[in-house]
């Protein structure tokens, strides 16, 4: 099941109610409950009987369609409504439109009409269609006036929608307006396409002058010192075009800071201005602080006539030092998930190209088919899917919190995406004191650290993940992608052959969450102050040996993946509930310690001197032409030191590894040629 971008993180935009000057006509279908109200009428699609085409109701359809029923989203705020349910499942594309027509009303003396509804929208495919139409002459011809807004796979009431119809109904009578619905273009990949529904419609005629900012492009922290400008939307809910006006801004209700901007075009009834400015703000102490943004002075020294809309208000965090954004990137999927198998290059192209600064953890769930990783972990994976973040289909994505389809597309998760969200930096540093195995115990623990630079309230998560590096399969356990779906010369199907890698290897895989799926819930910060987070998780099953049917491996390399959400977000601030605030990562040492000193059929190769207090030398004989690189690993799996040799002769060599910028401690070198690699502990003491 695909998933949509529910929305911008960090933009903040607040909906306004409408203060209308003179309602015109208004129809909330309470009068007439199940039946059309009068002058009200539908009209059915031709070549479809079936079809019941737009119905009136309060509750459930008796002839709905299930769980897809767009009556599901439904609220207390939305009782009776007119609705148009596709449950026909109609195959033949068709360009008849079902279409529901209002009563007459007139607008002879009214300069500008508007019409204000709310819509509830559901473009299953992205291929259905709704057009508002307008006739000016009783409903004998009618003229397109608008596509309703729609976004793929929306489901959410969409209130105070609104529509400027003043060039076809300022002036005239015996007006009505239409609702058209169609879904040919679902039709014709295979589906009926859900249905839409309307309340409250509202024809009127505005206020002159009543703008309101809709939106300010501001990251919640700040930093001290720094000079940050604002910029943002706003919008034009007046009847008169805006040419000239000014922008302000007030922080904790002091003096007000006033930019003026002319020569605005376009910035007409119902249409948006993209205002920015210039004038910058500087803060001078850590703390919360207030801003509010607003317009005046319309057309030279016109005023504002409706105040309940017209200011957008924010709070910001101030701190001493933003710290380094570490993004959060969770992803799930299924052993067998075409879709999923699909969008793996995206995935995998956005973490390799985003490694440096997002980490990325892996679930797998057990829908639409088996997945044996599934099966060791669906007591904390299945939870976390279904009942913290809701989803119900995969591939999906959560991106410090915020939902992503993790497919191709505009909107669905890229590289630039992950940019973004680092750049707003964190008001958190968190420091992996200690990421360890213990053979003896087969016990793993991690300790790290916590500082906040700000103040938060008691109840932030961190949640603690233990993933594998890659679980390899040696077999196709899909029941959605075989072996025989793959194009030859792997099968007989027409699944690109370079996509059958992605139903064997699976990176990131998550092991478990420590201490729970529920994390480990904190006290409180102030500024400066620091928590300890300890986990511990004695190793449960023998990943590679249990399943004889599909064997696999992952026993090579793990992780640490630390990070903390924050479950109910900070509307006030533009934090959404359950936002990641920092991240951090480790490998566990025991995936080094593990290989054997000497690999077998690897190349030996000796450290002298070893401990050293500060280069060693590293010494070795090759039997043939080889690529050669060396690599220093300190105790968190974390590569402190690299030589790549490149090509080198067959013969004895010495390459010196440069210990004068490692601290003492102990280190692991891995030495690596084209078909080998081995491994030895390395002390430094100085």
């Amino acid at each position: 099941m695909k998933k949509l971008l529910l929305g911008a993180f960090l933009t903040l935009g607040y909906a306004f109610g409408i203060n209308a000057q003179t309602t015109i006509y208004f129809q909330n279908f309470e009068a007439s409950k199940l039946v059309a109200p009068a002058g009200w009428s539908t009209g059915l699609v031709s070549g479809h009987p079936g079809n019941p085409g737009w119905g009136f109701n309060d509750a459930f359809p008796i002839s709905g369609i299930g769980k897809d029923s767009l009556f599901k989203h439904f609220t207390p705020t939305h009782t009776y409504v007119a609705y148009f349910d596709d449950i026909d499942y109609n195959t033949t594309p068709s360009t008849d439109y079902d279409t529901l027509y209002s009563a007459v009303f007139n607008c002879p003396s009214n300069g500008h009409v508007f019409l204000s509804m709310d819509l509830n929208f559901n473009n299953y495919t992205n291929a259905e269609v709704g057009t508002l139409l307008v006739s000016t002459n009783g409903g004998k011809t009618w003229t397109p006036a608008a596509t309703l807004p729609s976004a793929y796979g929306v489901t959410a009431w969409q209130d105070s929608t609104l529509f400027n119809i003043s060039q076809y109904a300022a002036g005239k009578s015996n007006v009505k307006v239409a609702f058209a619905w169609n879904n040919a273009g679902a039709v014709k990949q295979g589906y009926p396409g859900w249905g839409m529904a309307i309340d409250n419609v509202d024809i009127y005629e505005p206020l002159s002058y009543d703008v309101g900012v809709t939106a300010v492009n501001s990251n919640y922290l700040l930093q001290v010192g720094t000079a940050y400008t604002f910029n943002g939307t706003i919008l034009n809910y007046g009847g008169d075009s805006i040419v000239s006006m000014d922008m302000n801004y007030k922080v904790n209700n002091q003096t007000p800071v006033s930019y003026p901007i002319s020569g605005i075009a376009g910035f007409n009834g119902l249409t948006s201005y993209n205002w920015s400015i210039g004038t910058a703000f500087t803060p001078a102490t850590p703390g919360v602080y207030t801003i509010k943004f607003y317009a005046n002075n319309l057309n030279g020294s016109n005023v504002d006539q409706h105040h309940a809309n017209d200011t957008m208000t924010v709070n910001v965090m101030v701190v001493d030092t933003i710290q380094s954004k570490q993004v959060m990137f969770e992803e799930f999927s299924c052993a067998s998930c075409n879709p999923c198998m699909y969008a793996m290059p995206n995935i995998d192209s956005v973490s390799l190209n985003t490694k440096p600064y997002c980490n990325t953890i892996r679930y797998h769930w057990y829908f639409p088919g088996q997945d044996m990783i599934n099966q060791e972990t669906a007591t904390l994976v299945n939870t976390r899917f279904e009942n913290y973040y809701g989803q119900d289909g995969v591939p999906d994505a959560q991106v410090d919190g915020i939902n992503y389809y993790p497919g191709y597309g505009p909107g669905y998760l890229s590289s630039g995406v992950i940019q973004s969200l680092k750049a707003v930096g964190s008001p958190f540093k968190i420091t992996i004191n200690s990421a360890t195995y213990t053979a003896a115990t087969k016990t793993y623990s991690m300790t790290a650290t916590i500082k906040s630079y700000g103040t938060f309230s008691a109840g932030l998560i961190a949640q603690v993940a233990l993933t594998e590096d890659s679980v390899n399969f040696k077999t196709d356990q899909s029941t959605e992608d075989p072996l025989n779906s793959f194009a030859p010369p792997l099968g007989s199907g027409s699944n690109p052959d370079y996509y059958y890698p992605f139903v064997l290897k699976f990176p990131d895989a998550v092991e478990a969450l420590l201490p729970s799926v529920n994390g480990t819930t904190l006290t409180g910060f102030t500024p400066g102050s620091t928590q300890t987070v300890t986990v511990t998780w004695p190793k449960s099953h023998p990943w590679a040996a249990k399943y004889t049917s599909y064997p696999y491996d992952s026993s090579k390399s793990q992780h640490f993946t630390i990070f903390i959400q924050d479950n109910n977000g900070n509307s006030s601030m533009g934090i959404p509930a359950k936002y990641v605030y920092q991240s951090a990562r480790a490998q566990v040492p025991s995936s080094i310690t593990d290989v054997p000193e000497t690999s077998t059929g690897g190349i030996n190769f000796e450290l002298y001197p070893n401990p050293t207090n500060n280069n060693t030398m590293v010494t070795f004989k090759l039997d043939k032409d080889q690529n050669v690189s060396v690599d220093v690993y300190n105790m968190l799996g974390e590569k402190v030191y690299t030589a790549n040799q490149g090509l080198m002769s067959s013969g004895e060599h010495m390459i010196t590894i440069n210990g004068s910028t490692l601290q003492s401690g102990v280190y692991f070198v891995r030495f690596t040629t084209d078909n080998s690699s081995s491994t030895q502990k390395l002390v430094i003491q100085k």
